[in-house]
């Protein structure tokens, strides 16, 4: 009898990690775009694993050589990761300010 709770105990503990953390049955973003560790480092995507990285603003993805700031999911609907965890759903962004800090490449936008 003990053992049979004890399993049930594990999982249900599985299941509410899984809630807190999308990707805790799935391959994360960052393994499967094959990320370096030094974007893995400033990435939200890999600090805030509670959401799918298409929801986050900010993500190493959605930044680009034009000054974007991280708000434009247009490359999300594109993504492997997203065809394949996204279900089809619409994106919506609900972590703000918590992307890669751009503002620095904006400064030396402003100063050339």
């Amino acid at each position: 009898m003990a053992e049979v709770i004890d399993k049930i105990q594990k999982a249900d503990m599985g299941q509410e990690v899984s809630k807190f953390n999308f990707w805790a049955d799935k391959q994360p973003c960052w393994e499967k775009c094959h990320c370096p560790e030094m974007i893995k480092a400033e990435c939200p995507a890999t600090n805030y694993q509670f959401l799918p990285c298409w929801e986050i603003e900010g993500t190493y993805c959605k930044l680009d050589d034009h000054g974007a700031t991280g708000k434009d999911t247009s490359i999300c609907e594109v993504c492997r990761v997203f065809k394949k965890y996204g279900n089809g759903e619409p994106i919506r962004l609900k972590l703000y300010g918590k992307g890669i800090d751009t503002s620095m490449a904006e400064l030396a936008k402003i100063a050339r």
